[in-house]
């Protein structure tokens, strides 16, 4: 099983969730107007096809994470 980013901050799920959900609305709030000005500069389908990379990108970035150690409680 992954490690999701809770099991990062076990002690601290508040955060933990904070910091993944208002990473992501920040990416996607930033990466928005730059994936218009490529459907306006060329069409929706390469604007569309520039996001398939991305899952690849988020992948490389997360082999770089160690496994978190187990939580005793």
């Amino acid at each position: 099983m992954q490690p999701c980013g809770q099991d990062y901050l076990p002690n601290r799920l508040g955060t933990a969730s904070g910091v993944t959900l208002g990473l992501a609305v920040s990416v996607g709030g930033v990466a928005a107007p730059a994936i218009g000005a490529l459907a306006a500069a060329t069409n929706l389908q390469w604007a569309l096809l520039s996001l398939t990379v991305l899952p690849v990108i988020a992948w490389a970035a997360a082999r770089g994470l160690r496994q978190p150690s187990p939580v005793w409680t």
